[in-house]
C-alpha cells in the first residue's frame, strides 16, 4: 500500500470525522466562534480489516466551527505534518457541505445528521482530485469521543483499504502538547 495514498486518506478521515459535532446543550447556532480538540488514533488495514497496513498512528485534531460564516476548519496533525480541511454549509442545504483541503488533494461533501450545528452522525462523499480513487464512510460522535469508518475505493471501484479512527475530547493544553509531539517527530 503505497504511504502517499495511506496519509492523505487518512487525513481526509480524521478531518471530516470531527468536523462539526460539539454537542452542544442547544440545537440553535452559538454566536461565536467554537474550537473543540480531540487527540486519538487512526488505523489503515485492508478493506476486510483483517490485515494492517502499518502501525496505528496517534493524530490530534482542532475543529473550528463558525456558525455565523456556515464554515468549519480541521487542522489534522500527524506525525511530522499537518492538514487543513475547510468545510463550507451548501446554500439552500443546512445538513451539506462542501469539503476540501487548502493542499487541493480532494472535494467532494460530509452530510451531517441530528439537530443542526449539534451533529451526531454523518457521511463521506470525497473524491481525490489526482484520480486515484474515493472516500466513503461514516462517523458519529460519542458523549465525549468520535469515531470513523472510511472505505477507500481505488478508480477502476475496487475497496483498496479501510481507514479507522478513534478519537477523544481533550483540553486545549492537551491537545496542544499532542500536536507539539507529534509535529516534532518525523513522519
Amino acid at each position: 500500500m503505497p504511504s502517499e495514498f495511506v496519509r492523505r486518506a487518512a487525513f481526509v478521515v480524521s478531518a471530516a470525522a470531527a468536523f462539526a459535532c460539539k454537542r452542544p446543550e442547544q440545537s440553535t447556532p452559538p454566536p461565536a466562534v467554537v474550537a473543540t480538540y480531540y487527540v486519538g488514533t487512526t488505523a489503515t488495514t485492508s478493506p476486510d480489516g483483517s490485515q494492517p497496513y502499518g502501525p496505528a498512528k496517534t493524530i490530534a485534531v482542532r475543529r473550528t466551527v463558525d456558525p455565523a460564516q456556515g464554515s468549519i476548519e480541521e487542522l489534522v496533525v500527524h506525525p511530522g505534518e499537518q492538514f487543513v480541511t475547510l468545510l463550507q454549509r451548501r446554500p439552500g442545504d443546512a445538513a451539506v457541505f462542501a469539503a476540501s483541503d487548502r493542499a487541493g488533494g480532494f472535494t467532494g461533501t460530509v452530510t451531517f445528521t441530528g439537530p443542526e450545528w449539534a451533529w451526531t452522525a454523518w457521511t463521506y462523499d470525497i473524491a481525490m482530485t489526482d484520480g486515484s480513487g474515493e472516500l466513503q464512510g461514516t462517523g458519529r460522535l460519542g458523549e465525549r469521543s468520535l469515531d470513523t469508518d472510511k472505505l477507500f475505493v481505488g478508480p477502476d471501484g475496487q475497496p483498496r483499504a479501510r481507514i479507522a479512527e478513534h478519537l477523544e475530547q481533550v483540553d486545549e493544553p492537551t491537545y496542544a502538547s499532542a500536536r507539539d509531539g507529534l509535529l516534532a517527530s518525523a513522519p
